[in-house]
């Protein structure tokens, strides 16, 4: 897809950017929905075998309309620690604290 060797390195950095997001002069909602929107169809290509139908769900979420900062800066730090369950994934964190 458009090149996307399904390097989750981008991937993590973008959803770290949206759970360290402070709220109040950070990403805006309608900024960390089109994230959401914009890295939903990279799941299938990315090889998350058992967890990607969960990040799917959490990614659908963050990109809905209504929901708190907080909400959305949970399910991307959910998602970041599913990432790093994965095996042979290339975390670029693996011992980082997320919520």
């Amino acid at each position: 897809m458009f090149g996307f060797d399904g390097e989750i390195e981008g991937f993590q950095k973008i959803l770290r950017r949206i759970a360290t997001n402070p709220g109040e002069g950070g990403i805006t909602h309608k900024e960390v929905r089109a994230y959401g929107r914009c890295l939903l169809p990279l799941v299938s290509v990315m090889n998350l075998g058992k967890f990607e139908s969960e990040i799917k769900l959490m990614l659908v979420a963050i990109s809905a309309s209504g929901l708190p900062h907080y909400d959305r800066s949970f399910l991307a730090s959910k998602i970041l620690k599913l990432l790093e369950e994965i095996p042979n994934s290339k975390s670029e964190s693996t011992n980082a604290e997320y919520f």
